[in-house]
């Protein structure tokens, strides 16, 4: 399933979608996403496809101001995680994570109290 169609299996908290950037070329394909939540906040939204296996990711969820939420990313750095190469920024920290999906991401999102 592409992020378009995850986001929009998540309308009740998905309220907005605006597909910043598409590039498909030899089987690899690139979405940058930018997508409004219920509460102003916005989750940003990288993702990268080879052969239609996510090969690497970036979810960023910022508040109205842009300040950071969480950012989960695979980006290959931070080996000391136990998830490696996944991982979630929380403010100055970095941690491991699970999420390592748009429907996981969207699912905590969807859960999250802040």
């Amino acid at each position: 399933m592409n992020p378009l169609e995850v986001l929009k299996a998540f309308d009740e908290i998905v309220v907005g979608i605006d597909l910043v950037e598409f590039e498909e070329e030899e089987h690899v394909s690139m979405w940058k996403i930018k997508a409004s939540i219920f509460d102003s906040s916005i989750l940003w939204i990288r993702e990268v496809y080879r052969k239609n296996e996510l090969m690497a990711y970036s979810y960023y969820w910022l508040r109205e101001d842009d300040s950071l939420i969480i950012g989960w990313d695979n980006a290959p750095h931070h080996q000391d995680i136990a998830t490696f190469p996944h991982h979630k920024h929380v403010g100055e920290e970095i941690e491991s994570s699970d999420e390592t999906h748009l429907e996981q991401v969207l699912k905590f999102i969807d859960n999250y109290t802040d």
